[in-house]
């Protein structure tokens, strides 16, 4: 019976991005190019807050927004995470919500084949990565993104691990993208771990244990902006360091 209800999920998930994208479309033709970016993240945030009112609704699925300290993200920044499943994007765009305009350095492979999604991933003014592309294309791409993002007031999303864990075990954090963002604008940086995505990260996982799995994403620290590569590399060491303990603690409490 989970299974069932967890497949109809999927369907009504993907009926709701499909009648969403079809609509971004029909605005996007006919937007101004000024506006194009501020609609794909209208967009975004019409899909991210259906969806999760379609969990809500048939799983009592909720995500578990924790900031114990009160910490307040500020509206133009960069946010760095550590990454568990597709749907960490989904939940950031929702957290971050429509002021902060939530860009994202995002794999390449997710410009096609997820409805509304990879349309705003393409259109949106997000960059997309080829996952073993040349270097020197990727600091571009990254580089693209921060100037536009710095003539928006956007916010960026960097996954510094560069790829989802399998296991919710914390990877290393590159520097690479992160100094890339920070050097094109020195902007404060927040640090945000997530926790629970990695348990139904495959389509299998959703379909057997989606809504029976605590997910939670907590804001761990708010940096004032870096300067300097050795003040942003000391800042993504820390971060580093208080995401692995928050999900230590998240994990200690379940």
């Amino acid at each position: 019976m989970s299974m069932l209800i967890n497949s109809a999920i999927v369907i009504g998930a993907l009926l709701t991005l499909f009648a969403l994208e079809f609509s971004l479309v029909l605005e996007y033709i006919f937007a101004p190019r000024s506006r194009k970016n501020a609609l794909c993240s209208r967009y975004e945030q019409y899909g991210a807050k259906l969806l999760f009112g379609l969990f809500r609704i048939f799983r009592g699925f909720n995500v578990d927004i924790r900031n114990p300290r009160k910490l307040h993200i500020p509206k133009h920044c960069l946010v760095i995470a550590n990454h568990q499943s597709l749907l960490d994007i989904i939940v950031l765009i929702y957290m971050l919500g429509f002021e902060r305009m939530p860009r994202f350095v995002a794999k390449k492979e997710l410009q096609f084949g997820i409805p509304l999604v990879s349309f705003t991933l393409r259109k949106g003014g997000h960059c997309l990565i080829k996952r073993r592309g040349a270097p020197i294309d990727t600091m571009r791409s990254i580089s693209k993104m921060a100037r536009s993002c710095k003539l928006e007031q956007a916010s960026l999303v960097i996954f510094p691990e560069g790829t989802r864990s399998r296991d919710g075990r914390l990877g290393v954090f590159h520097a690479a993208g992160v100094r890339k963002i920070l050097e094109t604008e020195a902007i404060p940086v927040a640090a945000i771990a997530i926790d629970g995505g990695w348990r139904v990260a495959t389509l299998r996982d959703f379909l057997r244990r989606f809504g029976k799995e605590p997910y939670v994403v907590e804001i761990v620290e708010i940096y004032e902006a870096p300067r300097g590569k050795h003040e942003i590399a000391r800042v993504l060491d820390d971060a580093h360091k208080k995401i692995g303990m928050s999900l230590e603690t998240m994990r200690s409490l379940i």
